[in-house]
């Protein structure tokens, strides 16, 4: 039998993160599903399976899972992965022009509070689950480090950011968050807004400035972020310590183009 229980605990154990483990036991539930124990056989019709049913990168997803489950278990196992084609460009992200309306409509509305968590997230390059942890008192201090993963991450607040967010943080005691839930049920106001609360609320905010859905999203105003910093200040490095990626390699995106970039680069050069 598969111990999932036990996986369970040996992950949270390890100290990864919650959203690691969620995957990490959807994808030995989905294994134990169709099979008692882990065997190369069985493994390797896993990878089939799931090759008819998902993409690629959820693929892997699963197939890291099983191996995770395997080194739980002391069980010797090797497979190879899927080969994902490497982006050669990168999309939805939300531009300039789709930026300025949205700050703009929220600044001429006086939804100070919404402003603020998207001037938080946008100048910051935080992701949505790091800005969920900041306080008012960790701004005015101008950084903050914050555990990630294996290693401790400092994020620095612009003081442009407090300059734009200050009539929200006025309204602020020291310790409320920034991202904190202004509109929810009683017993909720107050607590840090949750991921999907704040995915809900870009949902309206879309719908309301006529900006596309697909590019208001939590993470897209940290690729903003990095997209602006880089077209600043061209210095990749720099920019993979300030978003916390463990190589510069995976901060490379940032150089590339849309794909409409790259259609319209294309037009403009071919006239032969």
């Amino acid at each position: 039998m598969i111990d999932i229980e036990g996986f369970k605990t040996y992950m949270y154990e390890e100290e990864l993160s919650k959203n690691t483990v969620e995957s990490y036991l959807r994808g030995i539930r989905e294994y134990a599903a169709l099979y008692d124990e882990v065997t190369k056989p069985n493994y390797i019709e896993f990878k089939r399976i799931l090759m008819e049913k998902v993409k690629p990168k959820t693929v892997n997803l699963r197939l890291c899972a099983v191996m995770k489950y395997c080194k739980y278990k002391d069980i010797p196992m090797t497979i190879k992965h899927i080969k994902t084609p490497k982006l050669t460009h990168i999309d939805n992200i939300i531009t300039e022009e789709q930026y300025k309306r949205l700050t703009d409509g929220l600044r001429a509305d006086g939804d100070i509070v919404n402003y603020a968590r998207v001037q938080l997230l946008a100048k910051t390059g935080m992701r949505i689950s790091e800005a969920r942890k900041i306080r008012k008192k960790d701004l005015y201090a101008g950084k903050v480090d914050i555990h990630t993963k294996a290693h401790m991450r400092t994020i620095y607040f612009p003081a442009s950011l407090l300059e734009d967010i200050k009539p929200y943080l006025d309204t602020l005691n020291d310790d409320d968050y920034i991202l904190r839930n202004e509109y929810g049920r009683s017993k909720e106001k107050g607590n840090s807004l949750t991921t999907r609360g704040f995915a809900a609320a870009l949902n309206k905010m879309a719908e309301k400035y006529g900006i596309p859905g697909e590019v208001m999203h939590p993470h897209a105003f940290r690729h903003f972020f990095a997209m602006q910093f880089i077209k600043r200040k061209n210095d990749i490095s720099l920019l993979a310590d300030l978003l916390g990626h463990g190589s510069v390699n995976v901060t490379q995106i940032y150089l590339k183009q849309s794909e409409e970039e790259q259609k319209h680069a294309v037009d403009s050069v071919v006239d032969w």
